[in-house]
């Protein structure tokens, strides 16, 4: 199936870029706007007194009506910004002042209460009376004056710049979170669903984007398809397999069965084949236990297991099928908990399945007429159950090792040693169950391999 593939313009690696240009862009201008409000005239304070006290017999005197003109000089660094007269309707200021100066004379003029302005290091205040009229002066601002604006306007604006630029970062990283990584949580779920068998994930609209992630959506897609398709084919087989394999091996056992006299059962030859036909149909069984498992064929069927009853059961079987009756050989091979275990809500056929290998393991590497100890304890809401054999235990490189289908650590060390599918078998069972194995080399000797499952609230 042919791929879309994604143009240049329809890049999610140029729409990055360009919603990262455009944020650098917003902030650049976001800054720049706050240096030209920063820059904006201050605001208004009280007149200091020493405009009224170095003007006030100047501009009230009578003889000073013609020296009160805009710009003009009239004392010291006084200096007269602009007059409002009754005889003008116009409001004469300074000749050449900036747009700036002009506002803040016009501004302290419509006032009625006295004020002051800093503007370009230069203090403006009035409104004040004169034989003129109402008049705006100017002087040099004070060292104290200017530190006191710049620390107002820091401790007004520096607070507010920090929080706007908070606040316009994480409004940035939401933006960009919801549209980048959302669609990224609908690839992980769906990535799951596949996970789980499903054919269909729930992909959305993703598959009808049109840039990186809208080519993945869409080869996810078409993978989960084969991946099913795939499934389906491994069940197919499995079911073939286990169908053509097993009827034949039947119908050697049966053939076996009908010719079987009583000189036949003294036959080395006969006996040998009875134990090769058992023993290729437990591999047989063992790799499509394997199989189904590791495809997720087989379906829990929990309920409460008593783990004391299907132990003892255990070893009622095996002394039946592998020691008949001789009871003396048997008697204290297999050492089970004297104490109550706790009842387990799991699959009951999984765990006889791990327990049984796991005993078996441990009688087939021990020595001859050794003994199995099992094992059971409470940890923290998990029930810990250990096989313990009296075999020569397992080198410590091969330990992690063990649990690999087909891995035989030491099969010169036992004629009747498997093919290596036992543990595998036993680590895949017990994922399945919600729980794990490890195996270690007990301190007092042989092989200690412990199952941990969750323990039903």
């Amino acid at each position: 199936m042919l791929q879309r593939r994604t143009q240049w313009y329809q890049s999610l690696t140029i729409r990055l870029l360009a919603i990262f240009w455009a944020l650098i862009l917003l902030t650049a201008i976001a800054a720049f706007s706050v240096v030209l409000y920063l820059s904006r005239p201050p605001g208004p304070a009280p007149m200091a007194a020493d405009f009224q006290r170095a003007l006030a017999p100047i501009l009230n005197h009578s003889s000073s009506v013609g020296m009160i003109q805009p710009g003009r000089l009239l004392v010291g660094d006084y200096r007269v910004v602009a007059v409002d007269s009754p005889e003008n309707t116009d409001i004469e200021y300074t000749p050449g002042m900036g747009q700036t100066e002009v506002g803040a004379a016009f501004n302290i003029l419509q006032n009625n209460e006295p004020m002051q302005v800093i503007v370009a290091e230069r203090t403006f205040a009035g409104p004040l009376d004169s034989s003129a009229g109402r008049v705006v002066m100017s002087r040099s601002a004070t060292d104290d004056e200017l530190a006191a604006l710049v620390a107002n306007e820091d401790q007004d604006w520096m607070p507010r710049l920090i929080l706007l630029s908070f606040a316009a970062s994480f409004l940035g990283a939401l933006i960009l979170g919801w549209w980048f990584v959302r669609p990224l949580k609908q690839l992980r779920n769906a990535t799951r669903e596949i996970a789980a068998g499903s054919a269909k994930p729930n992909l959305a609209r993703l598959p009808k984007r049109k840039d990186e992630l809208g080519e993945l959506a869409r080869t996810m897609r078409s993978t989960a398809i084969e991946l099913a398709n795939s499934r389906d084919a491994q069940r197919r087989l499995l079911s073939d397999v286990s169908h053509e394999l097993r009827s034949p091996l039947a119908r050697l056992q049966v053939a076996l069965d009908l010719m079987e006299t009583e000189a036949l059962k003294a036959d080395r030859n006969y006996v040998q084949l009875n134990k090769d036909i058992y023993r290729l149909g437990s591999i047989i069984d063992s790799i499509l236990w394997l199989s189904r498992l590791e495809n997720g064929l087989d379906k829990l069927v929990k309920g409460p297991v008593d783990i004391s009853a299907m132990l003892e059961e255990l070893r009622s079987d095996l002394y039946f099928l592998q020691y008949g009756k001789d009871q003396e050989s048997w008697d204290g091979r297999l050492q089970l908990p004297e104490k109550d275990i706790p009842e387990l809500e799991t699959d009951g056929v999984l765990l006889r399945l791990v327990l049984e290998n796991l005993v078996r393991n441990g009688f087939q590497y021990g020595p001859e007429n050794g003994s199995v100890s099992v094992h059971a304890e409470e940890q923290n809401g998990w029930l810990a159950i250990t096989v313990h054999d009296e075999g020569p235990g397992v080198p410590e490189d091969k330990l992690s090792k063990m649990f690999e289908p087909f891995f035989r650590g030491d099969p010169s060390r036992h004629h009747g040693a498997g093919v290596g599918l036992g543990l595998a078998l036993c680590q895949r069972a017990t994922a399945v169950l919600d729980g794990h194995i490890k195996a270690i080399n007990h301190p007092a000797g042989g092989l200690a391999v412990t199952v941990s499952l969750p323990i039903a609230n």
